[in-house]
C-alpha cells in the first residue's frame, strides 16, 4: 500500500509540473479562485432563487438566467424548447488547436428541482439563506450547485484563454427529475450532431469523509447505475363483509407475499456479472464500507414498497373486505442482471403464482463506463493535489441520471461532486433542509477546470504520431 500512494504522490508531483509548464508555454495564468468563490455563491443564490420545481418544470427563467452569464461573457449560446415551459441551453467553447483530440466534454446538469414541501422547511427553500457557510435550499446540491459549479469552470476555460484542442459543451436541461424525456432524451433524440461526445461529465459521485466509510476520504466517481423497475403487484379475491373475514381476502395475501419477499437478502452481484468487476475495485480501494441506507443501495439490488393500494370507496370502507389490492415495488437492480431474471427472482420471492405482476416503467439495461481514461486519470490528479490521502474508486450510484441517457451510445460518462460533501448533505437532498457548504462549489470548479485543461489540451496519441 505505502508504494501505491508513493506511485500516486510522484504522479501527482509530475500533474502539478506538468501544469505550470502547460501555462508557461501558453501564457495560461491561474484563475483567481477566492474570487471565484464568492463569484460562485452569487450565482448560486441567483440560480435556487428561481422556483424550477418539477413538476411543473418551468425552466424559461433559469434559461433566461444562464444565457445572460454566456452573453455577458461573449459565450455564443443556442437555447432549445423540447415542450412548452421546457427550455434548454447549450453553449460552446470550440477548439483552437489542430489537430484535434478527440470530439467535445459535456458538462451536463439539469436546472428543474424536486418540489419542496414549504411547511417543513425552517426557511423558505427558494430563499438561498446561507446559515453558519452553508446554503439551505431546494436545489442547493441537486443539481444547481454542481451546475455551478461547471458554470465556474466553462468560464474560467473561457476567461484564462485556455488553448483547447478539443470541444467544451455545457448543457442545461430540464425534465431530469420526472425521466429526462423532454431534456437530455430530447436533445439526444433532436440534435444529438450538435452534442456528439466522447465524455460527459454529470452528477452521481461524490467526495465524502464519511459517506462510503468511517474517517476516510472516499472520492466515488460514478461509472455506472443500477437499472430501474417499477412493478405493479396485484391480488385478487372474494369481496366481503369485514364481520366474516374469508380465506380469499387479497389484502391477507398480498401482505403476506410482500413478507416473504421483504425476508429475503438483497441480492449482490454474481460472480458473472458485469457489476462484480466494478465492486472488487470498490472493495480493494475502499475497504470496509459504512453501513448506511447509501452504502447498501449501491452493493445490492434493493426493493422499496412504494405504494400499497386497497379498499372499497372513498375513503374505503372499514367494514368491507374488497376483491382486489395491489402494491407499487421500485427495484433497483445491479448491471448485469436481466429483466427476465429480476422478474423470476420477485416471482420466486413473493412465493405465489397466483399473483400478477406488471412492469410500469423500466430503463435501459445499466452499461459500466471506462475507468482508464485521459479524463478519469485527470480527475484524480485534480483530486489528489488537494487531498493526497483520498481514495478514489469508480462506484455505482443507486439513483438515475442523465448520463445513462448517453453511455448507451458510446459516451464515456462520470458523475462526481468533487470536493468533500458530508453523509448528512448527501442525505439532505429531496428532503426538507437541502444544504450544501458554499466552500465546497469552487473547490469542485478548480477539480472540473483542472481536469478538463488537461483532457482537451492534450492532443490524441494518433495526432501526436502524426506530427
Amino acid at each position: 500500500m505505502k508504494g501505491h500512494w508513493k506511485t500516486w504522490s510522484a504522479f501527482a508531483c509530475v500533474s502539478v509540473v506538468s501544469l505550470v509548464a502547460a501555462q508557461r508555454a501558453t501564457g495560461v495564468q491561474a484563475p483567481d479562485w477566492k474570487s471565484a468563490g464568492a463569484e460562485a455563491t452569487q450565482l448560486l443564490q441567483q440560480y435556487v432563487r428561481i422556483d424550477t420545481s418539477n413538476p411543473p418544470g418551468d425552466t424559461r427563467k433559469t434559461a433566461d438566467f444562464l444565457a445572460s452569464v454566456f452573453e455577458r461573457e461573449g459565450i455564443p449560446v443556442t437555447r432549445y424548447e423540447s415542450a412548452p415551459g421546457k427550455a434548454i441551453i447549450y453553449a460552446r467553447l470550440k477548439a483552437t488547436m489542430t489537430p484535434a483530440a478527440g470530439k467535445a466534454i459535456l458538462l451536463l446538469h439539469h436546472m428543474d428541482v424536486v418540489p419542496a414541501d414549504r411547511s417543513q422547511w425552517k426557511v423558505d427553500p427558494f430563499a438561498a439563506t446561507i446559515v453558519g457557510g452553508e446554503m439551505r435550499a431546494r436545489g442547493a446540491l441537486d443539481m444547481k450547485g454542481l451546475g455551478v459549479a461547471h458554470l465556474m469552470a466553462f468560464l474560467m476555460l473561457k476567461r484564462q484563454h485556455v488553448p483547447l484542442a478539443r470541444d467544451v459543451i455545457l448543457l442545461a436541461e430540464p425534465d431530469e427529475e420526472v425521466g429526462g424525456a423532454m431534456g437530455a432524451r430530447w436533445m439526444i433524440a433532436n440534435h444529438y450532431a450538435e452534442l456528439d461526445p466522447e465524455f460527459v461529465l454529470d452528477e452521481g459521485g461524490f467526495g465524502s469523509p464519511d459517506l462510503f466509510t468511517a474517517g476516510k476520504l472516499v472520492y466515488g466517481i460514478s461509472v455506472a447505475e443500477k437499472k430501474l423497475l417499477w412493478l405493479k403487484v396485484r391480488a385478487t379475491g372474494v369481496a366481503g363483509h369485514g364481520s366474516q373475514p374469508n380465506d380469499q381476502n387479497p389484502n391477507d395475501r398480498l401482505v403476506r407475499a410482500l413478507a416473504r419477499l421483504l425476508a429475503e437478502p438483497l441480492p449482490g452481484p454474481s460472480a458473472s456479472s458485469v457489476a462484480s468487476g466494478l465492486m472488487s475495485t470498490m472493495h480493494e480501494r475502499v475497504g470496509a464500507f459504512a453501513i448506511n441506507k447509501f452504502t447498501n443501495a449501491i452493493l445490492h439490488s434493493t426493493i422499496a414498497v412504494t405504494t400499497i393500494r386497497s379498499g372499497v370507496g372513498d375513503p374505503p370502507k372499514a367494514n368491507v373486505i374488497p376483491s382486489v389490492a395491489e402494491a407499487t415495488l421500485d427495484c433497483r437492480v445491479l448491471p448485469g442482471t436481466t429483466r427476465d431474471q429480476w422478474l423470476a427472482d420477485i416471482r420466486r420471492g413473493l412465493g405465489d403464482p397466483g399473483l400478477e405482476i406488471d412492469v410500469i416503467n423500466e430503463s435501459d439495461d445499466p452499461i459500466v463506463s471506462p475507468q482508464d481514461t485521459p479524463l478519469f486519470r485527470n480527475l484524480e490528479a485534480a483530486i489528489r493535489r488537494r487531498h493526497p490521502d483520498a481514495v478514489i474508486t469508480p462506484i455505482l450510484v443507486p439513483y438515475g441520471t442523465d448520463s445513462n441517457a448517453f453511455r448507451p451510445r458510446g459516451v464515456t460518462s462520470y458523475g462526481i461532486f468533487p470536493a468533500p460533501v458530508s453523509a448528512d448533505e448527501v442525505a439532505s437532498m429531496h428532503g426538507d433542509a437541502e444544504h450544501v457548504r458554499l466552500d465546497a462549489i469552487p473547490e469542485a470548479a478548480q477539480v472540473f477546470f483542472e481536469a478538463i485543461r488537461e483532457t482537451a489540451m492534450r492532443q490524441s496519441s494518433r495526432a501526436a504520431a502524426r506530427d
